[in-house]
């Protein structure tokens, strides 16, 4: 064998055993994350420890020192050695379990070690997964614990003994194994299983034909299938760039193909996905961490959801409307549209519909969210397995749930170890009290002025949420900022609801849009020009969070005549910001046209009863005006 030879052997032995490493941690991790939501999960720091040392050994074996890895790449002698690392840190908190449950425990030098690696190797796992940010705020965050007698008056504190704030990082669960990472151990894994599941097993396409069913004949319509498909595919996936990545890949090009130019095409794609991430049943991990803050089931984050969400994509059909009438642009054409009932089939569509249904209505029951999900997994399963038509089609459909699990274990490793990561600065804020600290400043601003702390915490979700995912931004957030919210009157469901809409929106605005980087590649458009025009069509997100702020019946919060009377009022507001920000509304609008539109629409989510009254009034004389406009127009043409 010649050197060569022997190379190119050994590099294919290398990519076959880490295969055999990501197969084995991914098929693992879902089978333990399905047996503790089915059969009680275990003690705390048990529970949580292995699902953050399976997810790490398999971020270890996806993702180099400088990128992810290919296909048939073998891993680094660093990386086989991290995964030791990592498996010894983690199978020393479950063999000394009993002794650090002790009340005398004292941390031993090999539990410091450990603990020092443990942090280390966290951060260079988040490193690797989503870049820098995270690393960094918690190297600042142990900076900031460690040095607080050197520091300025106003942020100085006694600081932190290194050993103590190991043991509270490694050997506790205020730190590493906190508590969000409990939800993300018990409860945002299974929905990331149940996810990735119904798109294996077909929900993608299903979602996609029946939004073109939906949406495809109308003015519009390749830009309204994709809103609609990215609401239902974001309804289970929770993740803007997976739903941008997989509905946009249908979407674009035929946007393309119908004329719409490209910037436009990846933008309403960007927008679309983006709203996936609010979008019930499952409205991505922020969700299920709010539930978790709040004290409250996840059934109802869920309810109150569903009112800003609607409003979220009403707004982004009726931008995309108005945009198209006064473009031009047309419908899909009617050889391009599905027949409903070859979509709806109960081969086909059966086990989606009927496993999000079972979820829906287990979680209305008051089962717990991790609960319904097993439960909505398993039937999805069966009833897939029950479709089987041939010997083949069986081994297909058999294969395409052995890829699900690999999903499944795969998409755990970005949600698991960001968590852990974010918990090394929570950890830190809690024990040090920057957290109170934070807190008392914008209850000082609020004092005099409540919007301006509403525009304090916007600007704090949308900075980190420019550079984190949506989940460690809101909860980065809502650590510092919501209870500042709360404590100026704010209701508790609307302040961490506003928090994380606008740690979401982060992902369509400069610099460092990064759903809007993925449609403006996928579509060969220039991502600033994209940004400013999703921007545009999702100006509405940025109006609903102040609105439920002000009304927080939108969240249905309240009684019934309220929540009717202001979930109507924002309705027609955003209607009539997307009609402004299009410049067309029944026909084309002048400047001082839009404008007034625009203050009219602003006006309906004001504070109290009187603005909302003011603008209600504003709207209907644009529209008599703008009505009158368009008949003289017509008039005119005719004659």
């Amino acid at each position: 064998m010649t050197i060569t030879e022997s190379s190119t052997h050994d590099k294919k032995h290398g990519g076959r055993i880490r295969t055999t490493l990501i197969v084995s941690l991914s098929i693992i991790l879902v089978f333990f994350h399905l047996y503790t939501s089915a059969f009680g999960s275990l003690p705390d720091l048990i529970q949580r420890s292995l699902h953050v040392g399976g997810t790490l050994m398999l971020a270890f074996c996806l993702y180099g020192l400088r990128r992810p890895m290919t296909r048939d790449e073998p891993m680094a002698w660093y990386d086989l050695i991290s995964i030791a690392i990592v498996f010894a840190f983690t199978a020393n908190i479950l063999i000394g379990y009993d002794r650090i449950m002790d009340f005398v425990f004292e941390m031993t030098d090999l539990d410091f070690i450990f603990g020092i690696l443990a942090v280390a190797l966290i951060l260079e796992g988040c490193r690797r997964v989503i870049g820098w940010t995270i690393p960094i705020l918690g190297l600042l965050g142990l900076g900031y614990a460690l040095g607080g007698p050197y520091l300025p008056d106003s942020l100085a504190h006694r600081g932190l003994d290194p050993r103590f704030a190991i043991e509270v990082l490694y050997m506790s669960t205020r730190g590493l194994y906190g508590m969000v990472t409990g939800i993300s151990a018990t409860v945002i894994s299974i929905f990331v299983i149940f996810g990735a599941m119904l798109l294996r097993t077909g929900a993608g396409q299903t979602f996609m034909d029946l939004a073109t069913v939906l949406g495809g004949r109308s003015v519009g319509g390749g830009a309204k299938v994709a809103t609609i498909s990215s609401a239902l595919f974001g309804s289970v996936s929770g993740s803007a760039a997976a739903n941008v990545a997989t509905t946009g890949a249908f979407t674009i090009p035929l946007m393309k193909r119908l004329g719409y130019r490209p910037e436009f095409a990846a933008a309403v794609e960007s927008v679309a996905s983006t709203g996936g991430q609010i979008m019930p049943p499952v409205m991505g991990a922020g969700a299920f961490i709010m539930a978790e803050l709040l004290g409250i089931s996840y059934f109802s984050i869920m309810i109150a959801a569903i009112i800003p969400a609607l409003l979220y994509f009403l707004g982004c059909l009726a931008g995309i409307h108005f945009e198209a009438s006064r473009l031009g642009y047309k419908p899909v054409a009617s050889e391009l549209l599905p027949k409903i009932r070859e979509v709806l089939t109960i081969r086909r569509a059966g086990p989606v519909f009927t496993s999000m249904f079972l979820l829906v209505a287990l979680l209305i029951n008051g089962y717990s969210a991790g609960m319904a999900a097993f439960w909505a997994t398993m039937v999805l399963i069966v009833l897939y397995v029950l479709g089987t038509r041939s010997l083949s089609d069986f081994k297909d459909r058999m294969h395409n749930l052995y890829l699900g699990f690999i999903d499944a274990g795969i998409g755990l490793v970005a949600i698991s170890v960001l968590i852990a990561g974010a918990q090394i600065l929570l950890a830190m804020i809690s024990t040090t009290g920057l957290g109170v600290t934070f807190t008392s400043g914008i209850i000082s601003l609020g004092e005099s002025h409540l919007l301006m702390s509403l525009l304090l915490a916007m600007l704090v979700a949308m900075i980190l949420g420019t550079g984190l995912p949506t989940a460690a931004a809101y909860l980065l957030a809502a650590a510092v900022v919501a209870p500042a919210l709360i404590k100026l009157g704010v209701e508790p469901i609307s302040a961490h609801m506003f928090i994380f809409y606008f740690s979401i929106m982060a992902g369509l605005t400069p610099p460092l849009c990064a759903t809007v980087f993925i449609g403006a590649s996928m579509a060969q458009a220039k991502w600033f020009d994209t940004s400013l025009v999703a921007m545009r069509l999702a100006l509405v997100a940025f109006l609903v969070p102040y609105a439920f702020i002000y009304h927080p019946e939108i969240l249905l919060i309240g009684d019934t005549w309220h929540i009717i009377l202001y979930s109507c009022a924002v309705t027609l507001s955003v209607i009539a910001i997307a009609g402004s920000m299009a410049g067309f509304f029944i026909t084309n609008l002048n400047k001082s046209e839009r404008l007034i539109l625009g203050i009219s629409a602003a006006a309906l989510v004001g504070p109290g009863f009187q603005i909302p009254l003011i603008g209600a009034v504003l709207l209907v004389f644009s529209f008599l005006w703008i009505k009158r406009k368009s008949l003289r127009e017509t008039a005119s043409v005719s004659y």
